[in-house]
Protein backbone atom coordinates (compact mmCIF):
# COMPACT_ATOMS: atom_id res chain seq x y z
CA UNK A 1 0.00 0.00 0.00
CA UNK A 2 1.53 3.59 -0.89
CA UNK A 3 1.80 5.89 1.93
CA UNK A 4 0.00 9.04 1.72
CA UNK A 5 3.05 11.38 0.41
CA UNK A 6 3.74 8.58 -2.43
CA UNK A 7 0.00 8.56 -2.81
CA UNK A 8 -0.38 12.32 -3.37
CA UNK A 9 2.57 12.34 -5.32
CA UNK A 10 1.30 9.56 -7.84
CA UNK A 11 -2.30 10.95 -8.31
CA UNK A 12 -0.72 14.63 -8.84
CA UNK A 13 1.50 12.79 -11.60
CA UNK A 14 -1.46 10.86 -12.93
CA UNK A 15 -3.58 14.18 -12.99
CA UNK A 16 -1.00 15.25 -15.29
CA UNK A 17 -0.52 12.44 -17.58
CA UNK A 18 -1.78 12.39 -20.27
CA UNK A 19 -4.51 9.21 -20.74
CA UNK A 20 -2.77 7.84 -23.41
CA UNK A 21 0.57 7.52 -21.65
CA UNK A 22 -1.14 5.96 -19.10
CA UNK A 23 -3.01 3.07 -21.21
CA UNK A 24 0.60 2.42 -22.58
CA UNK A 25 1.90 1.75 -19.09
CA UNK A 26 3.38 -1.46 -18.46
CA UNK A 27 0.25 -2.57 -15.50
CA UNK A 28 2.40 -6.03 -14.65
CA UNK A 29 2.75 -7.04 -11.18
CA UNK A 30 6.00 -8.42 -9.80
CA UNK A 31 4.66 -12.12 -9.76
CA UNK A 32 7.29 -14.44 -8.13
CA UNK A 33 7.99 -17.97 -10.57
CA UNK A 34 7.41 -21.36 -8.92
CA UNK A 35 9.62 -23.51 -11.52
CA UNK A 36 8.36 -26.58 -10.00
CA UNK A 37 4.91 -26.95 -11.23
CA UNK A 38 5.66 -29.89 -13.02
CA UNK A 39 9.51 -30.99 -13.26
CA UNK A 40 9.17 -33.99 -16.06
CA UNK A 41 8.00 -31.23 -18.46
CA UNK A 42 10.12 -28.59 -20.31
CA UNK A 43 8.96 -24.56 -19.28
CA UNK A 44 9.28 -21.73 -21.79
CA UNK A 45 8.81 -18.36 -20.78
CA UNK A 46 5.82 -16.41 -22.97
CA UNK A 47 7.55 -12.56 -22.31
CA UNK A 48 4.67 -9.54 -22.74
CA UNK A 49 4.11 -9.09 -26.14
CA UNK A 50 5.06 -11.69 -27.27
CA UNK A 51 3.65 -15.69 -28.30
CA UNK A 52 5.35 -18.91 -28.21
CA UNK A 53 3.40 -21.96 -30.38
CA UNK A 54 4.63 -25.79 -29.63
CA UNK A 55 4.18 -29.14 -30.65
CA UNK A 56 6.65 -31.14 -28.50
CA UNK A 57 5.65 -31.19 -24.75
CA UNK A 58 6.31 -28.07 -23.13
CA UNK A 59 4.70 -26.09 -20.51
CA UNK A 60 4.04 -22.32 -21.77
CA UNK A 61 4.25 -19.69 -18.88
CA UNK A 62 3.73 -16.20 -18.66
CA UNK A 63 2.47 -13.47 -15.67
CA UNK A 64 0.02 -11.56 -16.49
CA UNK A 65 -1.74 -8.32 -14.34
CA UNK A 66 -3.59 -6.11 -16.23
CA UNK A 67 -2.67 -8.30 -19.53
CA UNK A 68 -4.45 -11.47 -20.80
CA UNK A 69 -2.65 -15.01 -21.56
CA UNK A 70 -4.33 -16.39 -24.52
CA UNK A 71 -4.08 -20.09 -24.36
CA UNK A 72 -5.23 -21.53 -27.64
CA UNK A 73 -5.27 -25.48 -28.49
CA UNK A 74 -5.85 -28.02 -31.09
CA UNK A 75 -7.12 -30.95 -29.47
CA UNK A 76 -6.69 -33.26 -32.67
CA UNK A 77 -2.88 -32.52 -33.37
CA UNK A 78 -2.07 -32.25 -29.46
CA UNK A 79 -0.08 -28.99 -30.09
CA UNK A 80 -1.12 -25.14 -28.95
CA UNK A 81 0.41 -21.77 -28.17
CA UNK A 82 0.13 -18.82 -25.92
CA UNK A 83 0.22 -14.76 -26.47
CA UNK A 84 1.10 -12.40 -23.91
CA UNK A 85 -1.23 -9.47 -24.81
CA UNK A 86 -1.23 -5.98 -23.28
CA UNK A 87 -3.27 -4.24 -24.93
CA UNK A 88 -6.85 -4.39 -26.99
CA UNK A 89 -6.49 -2.78 -30.10
CA UNK A 90 -3.96 -2.35 -32.61
CA UNK A 91 -3.50 1.24 -34.45
CA UNK A 92 -0.75 0.53 -36.46
CA UNK A 93 -2.52 -2.19 -38.75
CA UNK A 94 -0.79 -5.48 -40.17
CA UNK A 95 2.73 -4.07 -40.43
CA UNK A 96 2.86 -3.92 -36.30
CA UNK A 97 6.27 -6.20 -36.07
CA UNK A 98 4.64 -7.93 -32.77
CA UNK A 99 1.10 -8.84 -33.54
CA UNK A 100 0.85 -10.69 -29.91
CA UNK A 101 0.91 -6.92 -28.53
CA UNK A 102 -2.95 -6.23 -29.39
CA UNK A 103 -5.89 -8.45 -28.67
CA UNK A 104 -7.23 -8.13 -32.22
CA UNK A 105 -4.07 -9.02 -33.56
CA UNK A 106 -3.02 -11.54 -31.73
CA UNK A 107 -5.77 -13.99 -31.46
CA UNK A 108 -5.50 -14.33 -35.76
CA UNK A 109 -1.78 -14.55 -35.25
CA UNK A 110 -1.82 -17.30 -32.82
CA UNK A 111 -3.89 -19.56 -34.65
CA UNK A 112 -2.62 -19.22 -37.71
CA UNK A 113 0.76 -20.09 -36.04
CA UNK A 114 -1.11 -23.09 -34.64
CA UNK A 115 -2.20 -23.90 -38.19
CA UNK A 116 1.27 -23.55 -39.36
CA UNK A 117 2.89 -26.38 -37.40
CA UNK A 118 0.11 -29.10 -37.73
CA UNK A 119 -0.31 -27.91 -41.46
CA UNK A 120 -3.62 -28.69 -41.21
CA UNK A 121 -7.43 -26.93 -40.63
CA UNK A 122 -8.06 -27.49 -37.17
CA UNK A 123 -10.87 -26.44 -34.54
CA UNK A 124 -9.07 -24.58 -31.63
CA UNK A 125 -10.74 -23.53 -27.87
CA UNK A 126 -9.33 -21.04 -25.87
CA UNK A 127 -8.70 -20.23 -22.25
CA UNK A 128 -7.97 -16.85 -20.99
CA UNK A 129 -6.63 -15.82 -17.98
CA UNK A 130 -5.27 -11.72 -16.85
CA UNK A 131 -7.35 -8.88 -17.33
CA UNK A 132 -7.21 -7.39 -13.32
CA UNK A 133 -7.63 -3.69 -12.68
CA UNK A 134 -4.52 -3.46 -11.17
CA UNK A 135 -4.75 -0.16 -10.12
CA UNK A 136 -8.14 -0.15 -8.63
CA UNK A 137 -7.50 2.45 -6.04
CA UNK A 138 -5.63 5.60 -8.17
CA UNK A 139 -6.27 8.16 -10.89
CA UNK A 140 -5.57 5.14 -13.72
CA UNK A 141 -9.32 3.18 -12.45
CA UNK A 142 -11.22 4.87 -15.19
CA UNK A 143 -8.73 3.39 -17.83
CA UNK A 144 -8.99 -0.10 -16.44
CA UNK A 145 -7.06 -1.61 -19.37
CA UNK A 146 -7.69 -5.17 -17.82
CA UNK A 147 -11.37 -5.25 -18.68
CA UNK A 148 -10.85 -3.73 -22.18
CA UNK A 149 -8.44 -6.45 -22.82
CA UNK A 150 -10.64 -9.09 -21.61
CA UNK A 151 -13.45 -8.10 -23.93
CA UNK A 152 -10.82 -7.08 -26.88
CA UNK A 153 -9.99 -10.96 -26.70
CA UNK A 154 -13.22 -12.27 -26.64
CA UNK A 155 -14.69 -10.38 -29.43
CA UNK A 156 -11.77 -11.13 -31.72
CA UNK A 157 -12.12 -15.03 -30.45
CA UNK A 158 -15.24 -14.63 -31.80
CA UNK A 159 -14.86 -12.99 -34.67
CA UNK A 160 -12.40 -16.34 -35.63
CA UNK A 161 -15.15 -18.90 -34.49
CA UNK A 162 -12.70 -19.85 -31.13
CA UNK A 163 -14.70 -21.24 -28.52
CA UNK A 164 -13.63 -20.13 -24.89
CA UNK A 165 -14.15 -22.53 -22.49
CA UNK A 166 -12.40 -21.84 -19.68
CA UNK A 167 -11.14 -18.27 -18.18
CA UNK A 168 -10.02 -16.74 -14.68
CA UNK A 169 -10.25 -12.92 -15.42
CA UNK A 170 -10.50 -9.74 -13.57
CA UNK A 171 -10.05 -8.99 -10.18
CA UNK A 172 -7.58 -6.87 -8.84
CA UNK A 173 -4.17 -8.80 -8.70
CA UNK A 174 -1.97 -10.91 -10.52
CA UNK A 175 -1.53 -14.40 -11.84
CA UNK A 176 0.74 -16.85 -13.20
CA UNK A 177 -0.60 -19.11 -15.97
CA UNK A 178 0.94 -22.12 -17.02
CA UNK A 179 0.13 -23.91 -20.14
CA UNK A 180 1.21 -27.50 -21.03
CA UNK A 181 0.17 -27.89 -24.89
CA UNK A 182 -0.04 -31.74 -25.47
CA UNK A 183 -2.58 -31.82 -22.42
CA UNK A 184 -4.48 -28.46 -22.51
CA UNK A 185 -4.57 -28.12 -18.96
CA UNK A 186 -4.34 -24.87 -18.09
CA UNK A 187 -3.09 -23.91 -14.50
CA UNK A 188 -3.36 -20.32 -12.89
CA UNK A 189 -1.88 -19.44 -9.59
CA UNK A 190 -3.82 -17.00 -7.74
CA UNK A 191 -1.43 -14.18 -5.46
CA UNK A 192 -2.62 -15.64 -2.50
CA UNK A 193 -1.66 -19.25 -3.73
CA UNK A 194 -4.51 -20.81 -5.07
CA UNK A 195 -4.50 -22.33 -8.08
CA UNK A 196 -7.13 -23.04 -10.65
CA UNK A 197 -7.51 -25.29 -13.47
CA UNK A 198 -9.11 -24.11 -16.80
Amino acid sequence: MLSPTVGDEFKKACLNMPKSVLAYQKLEPHVTIDTNTNPQVEEVRVYMARMKVESKPVELLTSVGSCVAICLYDSIHRCGGLAHIMLPHSTNGPQEPLPSKFADTAVPALAKAIQEINGAETRLSAKIAGGANMFANTCANDLDIGAKNVQAVKTALTQHKIRLVGEDVGGSHGRRVTFNVVSGITLVRLHNGEIKKL
